[in-house]
């Protein structure tokens, strides 16, 4: 399934606040006490921006537009690694799906998972803002959910903040988009047994 708003090699580049934050600002705290040094994979890791500290990592991603390391679909991709990062994938799958790539990876991976996904406690400013898309917008607690069904939580960090109106400019061609408040789920797992 592509998205034609997130293809390229630009993904997650965008000039403004909220991008610069999501994808690059908040990097320290969620690798803060995670360990890095094995075999690490960007799994939907689009662009390989993750590389920028752990310069180590294999971008695995559908999307060949991006240029990942390895062209593949993460819902079937076996491979092994230390530790798996699942960044900002979520939203792009219904439940049945998550719960699916969730499962499937919980068979193969023994290593960690760091999943980090933003979450809204206002679903209907967050869909209002989601012009020409279409994603599946959770609240935290219905996130938490579908992550822990297959992994135990190691470690979690929350980061609340405000996605500002120019992130939806930019990225979506918004007309007239809106700030609202979000929440970022920084979790670390392993594999429930």
């Amino acid at each position: 399934m592509q998205h034609t708003e997130d293809q390229g090699a630009a993904f997650g580049r965008w000039p403004n606040k909220t991008a610069r934050l999501m994808y690059h600002d908040i990097m320290p705290l969620a690798l803060n006490g995670v360990d890095t040094t094995g075999r690490v994979a960007d799994y939907g890791g689009a662009n390989g921006l993750l590389k920028e500290w752990v310069p180590q990592a294999v971008t695995v991603d559908y999307d060949v537009t991006k240029g990942p390391d390895i062209c593949a679909d993460i819902r079937t991709y076996v491979g092994e690694y230390d530790l798996i990062v699942l960044r900002y994938v979520l939203h792009y799958m219904p439940d049945e799906d998550v719960r699916a790539l969730l499962k499937h990876m919980a068979s193969y991976h023994k290593g960690r998972l760091l999943c980090i996904q933003f979450a809204n406690q206002n679903l209907v400013a967050k869909n209002a803002n989601s012009v020409g898309e279409t994603k599946w917008f959770r609240t935290p607690a219905h996130t938490a959910r579908l992550v822990e069904e297959h992994w135990q939580p190691v470690s979690r960090k929350t980061v609340e903040y405000e996605v500002d109106a120019e992130f939806y400019r930019w990225r979506l061609n918004h007309p007239n988009p809106t700030g609202h408040n979000e929440t970022l789920i920084i979790t670390e797992l392993e594999a429930r047994t």
